[in-house]
């Protein structure tokens, strides 16, 4: 069966080529959206950072200006 296949890739290469560009595009786009998404995660998580940072309970900011 695998000689018959590779003598079919050997007399049209056409298909082949099609596959490995579709192969190619799905990875590249798999890529980009893994980036996209490390991204997005991070600048939610940096986001958060600046707003639990602002926020402080009151007893502890009346502390932080008592004791300096």
């Amino acid at each position: 069966m695998s000689t018959l296949l590779l003598s079919l890739t050997r007399e049209n290469p056409l298909p082949g080529l099609a596959v490995a560009s579709l192969n190619l595009v799905v990875a590249l786009s798999l890529v980009g959206l893994s980036l996209l998404l490390g991204a997005t995660i991070s600048l939610l998580a940096w986001m958060q950072a600046l707003v639990d940072r602002g926020v402080v309970p009151i007893r502890r900011a009346a502390e932080r200006r008592a004791n300096p």
